[in-house]
């Protein structure tokens, strides 16, 4: 009864951070596009027609059309030399420069394929084989399911699952896959923060965001720090009897085997770091692509707050507490990130984070063909080589993780 009222309660808390930042959002950003009239009131107008060439604008006020020619008498300019126009959603997406949009999503090609590299180095730590064929078709699917299921995890365990149909290491295949997220994550944080370090003087938000940014990334850091040491420290681990209190637990034996699989980490370091480092290729990739996707809609902004901020995104769409895909969470802290000090529109910043959706739906949209047409299980010589597995040679490959 205990675990439902939490789970119930995880969903609350969920459901309302997704309807506070989807009414923080509506309050910030316009769909269409409007000038603000210099009549002593700051009224806003909505833009019917803009004719930058002839210097008018046609706007709607009290249900009638009216003609100004643009100067700084009859409008505020959102900006010294700017045009005066606030674009709304609309406006963004239809000045948007296609071609670099589509570049923007060519850039990113290549980050399922080192998704799927990374999956073999991690499950070689486990002594679990899987082709890289059969991980880049299991990676797009998992992909596929992170959009189609509820959450940000939901395709994690979707690949999980169809990885335990080529191995008889199911326990520590099902480990890896979430070991392979912590790694996916810990390049992020090492990407966001060593760029936030360099670039500090040249990120244009106010001393409050900057120093509360710096604020979050430490303690990050701080909790990933403790984690490890509780995991791979086998000292650690016996000082709080971790392992006698594993062994009075009723799943005792997938717990033990689920802390080898992690401390199995300590012993590949070579493996290890080749994941990292191929973690930040594909994020700086991700990121590359992102810079592009805003030069496309027209933002503002140094390289590097793109690159500080567009990791931070993602790490937000992993905090288990956030809506489904982090919806209305990251589209608000966006606004932040991006707007703050009037450096781009609001509509612009919320843009550029449904764009960079988009584009990863773009990509993950192939994974539907995978169990679509049953390419999810091991063929017939697959499964022929797990026949002929003996289930003590699975022990003695797992004998060298027996320390806990």
């Amino acid at each position: 009864m205990k675990r439902k009222r939490t789970k119930w309660l995880l969903q609350f808390v969920r459901l309302a951070l997704c309807a506070a930042a989807i009414v923080y959002i509506v309050n910030k950003v316009d769909w269409y596009d409007y000038v603000t009239l210099n009549d002593g009131a700051g009224t806003q107008a909505r833009v019917l027609e803009y004719d930058e060439q002839a210097g008018e604008i046609v706007i709607e006020r009290d249900g009638q059309s009216e003609t100004f020619a643009v100067n700084e008498q009859n409008i505020v300019y959102v900006a010294q030399g700017e045009i005066p126009v606030q674009p709304g959603i609309r406006g963004v997406v239809t000045g948007m420069d296609v071609g670099l949009g589509l570049l923007a999503i060519l850039i990113f090609l290549p980050v399922p394929v080192l998704q799927s590299i990374r999956l073999v180095w991690m499950l070689g730590v486990q002594n679990v084989k899987l082709s890289y064929w059969n991980a880049f078709k299991l990676t797009y699917a998992g992909n596929f399911f992170n959009f189609a299921l509820p959450g940000t995890v939901g395709g994690d365990l979707i690949k999980a699952y169809y990885i335990t149909s080529f191995t008889h290491h199911k326990t520590e295949a099902v480990t890896t896959v979430f070991l392979d997220r912590v790694v996916g994550l810990s390049g992020l944080m090492i990407l966001a923060s060593v760029t936030f370090f360099f670039a500090w003087n040249r990120i244009e938000w106010p001393p409050a965001y900057r120093h509360g940014m710096a604020v979050g990334l430490g303690a990050i850091w701080c909790g990933l720090a403790v984690g490890c040491l509780f995991l791979f420290s086998r000292r650690l681990r016996h000082l709080i009897r971790a392992p006698q209190i594993a062994e009075k637990l009723p799943a005792r034996d997938q717990i033990l085997r689920i802390g080898r699989a992690t401390v199995a980490m300590r012993r590949h370091k070579t493996l290890v770091i080749m994941s990292l480092l191929n973690t930040l290729v594909l994020q700086l990739t991700v990121v590359v692509a992102a810079y592009v996707m805003s030069r496309a809609l027209g933002m503002h902004g140094h390289f590097s707050l793109y690159f500080i901020c567009v990791p931070i995104g993602f790490l937000i769409g992993a905090v288990p507490i956030t809506p489904p895909q982090a919806f209305g969470v990251m589209e608000g802290a966006y606004l932040i990130f991006f707007s703050s000090n009037g450096l781009n529109p609001s509509s612009a910043a919320v843009a550029f984070a449904l764009a960079n959706r988009l584009t990863q739906l773009a990509w993950a949209l192939p994974g539907v063909l995978v169990p679509l047409f049953g390419a999810h299980v091991p063929n017939k010589a697959e499964l022929e080589e797990l026949e002929h597995f003996d289930p003590e040679d699975a022990d003695a490959d797992q004998a060298g993780g027996a320390e806990t």
